[in-house]
């Protein structure tokens, strides 16, 4: 996930999961069978979202996308998701798919509507109508995208993976380098959230995270999400995350949590493992000025206000980072002449601004109403 989409708004905890993974998977069906599903997905969406969207197949990779994005920035999703899906195929031993995932992009009021429930997202991916629905394009899309790829091995395995095994691989790959070798981490806002868990002494105990449910998991999501990402990151920095996703899933039955397998494949006890994991996160360092190809306009984090949206993070080498005029703990009322309630409306009101702009921002800081001119970045991203 190359870095997360400067202007792209995201939930604190970024995944929405609606229902279990199934523990029985559908029968691998016939390409043919899977290629008129697709068609008739396709058919299905644009009946139910009409005038202004479009349909595109990928029968290669059986992904139906139906999308309200004009042709330019439809054609930067459907590249960026064609090449992120192969480099994720490369870098974990999956199976084929045995069904297609429907990826909508709709406009921000039919993203209210339909995604009601869940107003602090941006994006989610949801189990039974294998469906991703995301206005984002960036950091959230491609995290809901990993659970979609990660889902359909996981069911094809007859196989329902605990939430560190799922978030972990989805923040994982929320930041990430496509290359020809596969997804290549990189150091993300996460690792600010689990360094401060450990100097404080607040970290979660290896063991107890990848033995958690899921009530317990979501407790406190900013910080399992992010110990659940760097011990993945820890497994691809020490070259073994491919070797020990091949033997979880061959050990499942007996290993359902992944404790004896993550042993494994690190080749000592997870006591013994800890301090070692530790000291890498702590010798980990943000990148001062990295900017990816595809970041874009923006650069903020928010989650919902009374009174707007409030910033609680910056993405490194972004356009509000770099101008330094928006800060964390700012409230958002109206950017660019649009009220702004939810981070949805935010995302919305940064694509319409346009990229290589200034724009007028209406905030709220230490109580106090203010005005903040506001560049906006490159046209690679929104």
């Amino acid at each position: 996930m190359r870095g997360m989409k400067p202007g792209a708004a995201v939930c604190l905890t970024s995944a929405v999961i609606l229902a279990a993974t199934p523990k029985a998977a559908t029968a691998v069906r016939p390409a043919t069978d899977l290629h008129t599903q697709a068609q008739e997905i396709s058919e299905k969406q644009l009946a139910r979202f009409g005038e202004g969207y479009w349909a595109r197949i990928d029968r290669q990779r059986h992904i139906v996308y139906v999308s309200a994005l004009d042709e330019t920035h439809l054609r930067q999703t459907l590249h960026l998701l064609t090449a992120f899906t192969d480099a994720f195929r490369r870098t974990l031993p999956v199976s084929k798919p045995a069904w297609n995932v429907t990826v909508i992009l709709p406009t921000a009021d039919d993203y209210h509507r339909l995604a009601k429930p869940f107003a602090d997202c941006v994006g989610y991916y949801s189990h039974r109508p294998r469906q991703l629905i995301s206005i984002d394009r960036g950091r959230t899309l491609l995290h809901e995208f990993t659970h979609a790829l990660h889902h359909v091995d996981a069911a094809a395995a007859k196989q329902s993976h605990p939430l560190w095994v799922a978030e972990g691989l989805a923040t994982l790959f929320e930041s990430s380098r496509i290359t020809p070798e596969g997804l290549m981490p990189r150091t993300d806002g996460r690792l600010l959230t689990l360094r401060r868990a450990l100097r404080d002494d607040k970290a979660i105990p290896l063991h107890d995270l990848l033995t958690m449910g899921r009530s317990a998991f979501m407790k406190d999501a900013a910080l399992t999400y992010a110990e659940a990402r760097y011990v993945m990151y820890y497994l691809h920095h020490r070259d073994r995350l491919a070797d020990w996703y091949r033997r979880y899933k061959a050990a499942f039955e007996r290993d359902p949590d992944g404790v004896k397998t993550f042993e494994a494949a690190l080749g000592n006890r997870l006591f013994l493992i800890e301090p070692a994991w530790q000291k890498w996160v702590l010798s980990l360092r943000m990148p001062r000025m990295e900017r990816s190809a595809q970041q874009g306009r923006l650069g903020l984090a928010v989650k919902n206000h009374s009174r707007g949206v409030e910033v609680v993070g910056m993405v490194p080498g972004s356009a509000a980072k770099l101008a330094g005029r928006i800060r964390v703990g700012d409230v958002i009322e109206q950017f660019n002449g649009r009220a702004i309630t939810n981070p949805v409306e935010l995302t919305a009101a940064v694509r319409a601004a346009g990229a290589m702009q200034t724009v007028t921002v209406h905030l709220i800081r230490h109580g106090r109403r203010t005005t903040v001119l506001q560049p906006l970045g490159a046209p690679d991203a929104h």
